[in-house]
């Protein structure tokens, strides 16, 4: 095989550094959706209704209050504690909680956990401790009773067990 001693063509290599130009940016418009619009304070919340479709639910009621996260009592782990969360008083706490468990004594089996108590008769609690105390119609859920129960029943079946 013959030797080649040169190329019949010259290698070029680029130059290491490369200049490019942009145009210079231009600026954008602002959205639309973010304009500065003032709404005068006389103008009715209400929208109008067209015709031909019904109108708008409004409700007079106020929404009712959530559970807080966590679980009740768990303090460590991310838990609550009721009587801060609900900011009752002490008497008005104490007489309510008290209520619930005399229900819970007179409705549920007392031995059993929270899980292994009947709808109906947790129903029945429920219905009676609202009845007696209407500010608990305030919590949505029934959180507030359910969270009393809860606590009572886990102390009293652990003492059965």
């Amino acid at each position: 095989m013959p030797r080649i001693s040169h190329w019949p063509y010259k290698r070029h290599f680029g130059p290491l550094t490369m200049h490019c130009e942009f145009p210079p940016e231009r600026a954008l418009d602002p959205p639309i959706l973010t304009q500065h619009k003032v709404f005068s304070r006389a103008v009715d919340l209400i929208p109008p209704t067209m015709p031909g479709l019904p109108a708008p639910l409004t409700s007079s009621a106020p929404p009712k209050i959530l559970k807080p996260r966590g679980e009740v009592s768990r303090l460590n782990r991310g838990g609550y504690n009721l009587q801060e969360k609900l900011g009752w008083s002490l008497s008005e706490y104490e007489d309510i909680r008290s209520f619930v468990i005399h229900l819970a004594r007179e409705h549920l089996n007392v031995q059993r956990s929270w899980k292994a108590q009947l709808t109906p008769k947790l129903k029945k609690v429920f219905s009676e401790a609202k009845s007696r105390y209407p500010v608990l119609d305030d919590y949505k859920d029934d959180w507030v009773v359910s969270d009393f129960l809860r606590v009572y029943l886990k102390n009293s079946s652990t003492r059965a067990n």
